[in-house]
């Protein structure tokens, strides 16, 4: 029935979690050939990885919008609303494209059972094609071979990093969660790596070979991290740039960051027309919150926020907490999801950490904190678990100086959660 609001529509998206979660791409294809093949109209980017994949977007994104590209981002997870998953020249979807949208096809939507992951990205497609963007760049949700973005045609494929990350669906071993990710390779269309473990780089190269797709790969000896640690001299094909300072902080950043000097290089090899000036403006500008975001304040602790929520993403964490504050240490807010190492992920913390509060997060994926704390081994490190974010948060507040600094970590949810309470953006 047309004329709904927007918070009608919001809640029917989110619905559609019911579903749970759908690998395979026969639904969402179906539907987009009933809605006129938006993905058809449209040059795409296309993204994958454990780790890095966001940043990695949203700083190519960058680069293209300071180019003068008109551009399309598909992001995930959202932190605060939905709206943050579509976004065109750095701007959410209105509110009203989303209802619009929801109007017109929720009939279908209901027929065809199309989960929550479906429905976005579907309408992602269609808004990018409906305003006409010139370019847009497309993460993957998860892994890549069946992942409901993967009904592309890109111009460009990359995958960032691959680690251990949602094992119990793609694979308990490096190589298996690689030959997920490869599926995003598709025949004749260059491919870029980020520095990835042997294994997994050898699954993309047969990939890459198998359907005759170019293969390049970001290597250490491309990109120099300067005494700062904040900035980066480049390398690569052809192209050779100095003092590249990203807006993202963090060593992990700086990977990224050449990743994306990389690929629009290869880009400029393509056609696409890319220059220093925009590169330079587009990775110093790049605004992706919550990656290690620092937030400091005149009478209360300084407070880094960060979604990592992964051992290969909480050490590089760690990595970036020494390198930005070196010798300090930090009292961290923590909420996880389960079947993740928590073990090994509070090892990587204990090197930083003055004590943790553990606090449950507004999801069914919420791990049981009681289990939790008899479980890990902490290290010699206090901890103690609240019933909810505020109670934790508040009693940090009462105990730290503003000379201290509070972490906030583990989730998209949490993250998300502190940002909607109290304001941050």
């Amino acid at each position: 029935m047309p004329g709904h609001s927007y918070g009608a529509a919001e809640r029917f998206i989110l619905s559609r979690e019911f579903f749970g979660m759908k690998l395979g791409l026969e639904n969402i294809s179906e539907f987009l050939a009933s809605i006129g093949s938006p993905q058809a109209k449209l040059q795409t980017i296309h993204i994958a990885g454990t780790n890095g994949k966001g940043s990695t977007a949203a700083m190519l994104d960058a680069v293209l919008r300071a180019q003068g590209y008109k551009t399309g981002l598909f992001t995930s997870p959202h932190l605060v609303s939905l709206r943050e998953r579509v976004c065109v020249d750095g701007r959410r979807i209105p509110t009203r494209s989303v209802t619009a949208f929801i109007d017109r096809y929720r009939k279908v939507l209901c027929q065809r059972k199309l989960s929550f992951f479906e429905l976005i990205t579907a309408m992602g497609l269609y808004y990018f094609a409906r305003v006409g963007v010139d370019i847009a760049v497309i993460e993957t949700g998860l892994g890549g071979r069946l992942d409901a973005t993967n009904v592309l045609n890109p111009i460009l494929t990359l995958t960032t990093d691959i680690s251990h990350d949602h094992v119990e669906i793609l694979g308990s071993t490096v190589a298996r969660i690689a030959a997920e990710k490869a599926g995003i390779i598709k025949p004749s269309v260059p491919h870029l790596t980020g520095i990835l473990p042997a294994a997994a780089d050898r699954v993309i190269r047969r990939q890459c070979e198998k359907l005759n797709a170019p293969y390049y790969r970001l290597t250490p000896q491309e990109f120099l991290p300067r005494p700062d640690k904040m900035s980066f001299d480049f390398s690569s094909n052809g192209l050779a740039m100095q003092n590249l300072h990203p807006s993202l902080i963090g060593g992990c950043q700086l990977k990224n960051s050449a990743l994306v000097v990389k690929a629009a290089s290869i880009l400029n090899d393509s056609g696409l027309k890319i220059s220093r000036r925009a590169i330079r403006e587009g990775i110093g500008n790049t605004r992706w919150p919550g990656r290690f975001q620092v937030r400091q304040y005149q009478r209360k602790p300084t407070h880094v926020f960060d979604v990592c929520h992964n051992t290969a993403g909480v050490r590089a964490f760690v990595e970036s907490f020494e390198a930005v504050f070196p010798g300090r240490k930090a009292f961290v807010l923590a909420g996880l999801v389960k079947r993740k190492e928590h073990q090994k992920m509070f090892d990587q913390l204990s090197a930083i950490a003055h004590g943790y509060s553990l606090v449950p997060l507004k999801t069914g994926r919420s791990t049981d904190l009681a289990e939790l704390m008899r479980t890990v081994n902490w290290r010699g490190v206090p901890c103690r678990k609240f019933g909810s974010l505020k109670t934790a948060y508040f009693n940090l507040l009462q105990t730290c100086t503003p000379d201290d600094i509070i972490i906030v970590i583990g989730s998209h949810y949490l993250v998300g959660e502190f940002f909607d309470k109290y304001g941050i953006k």
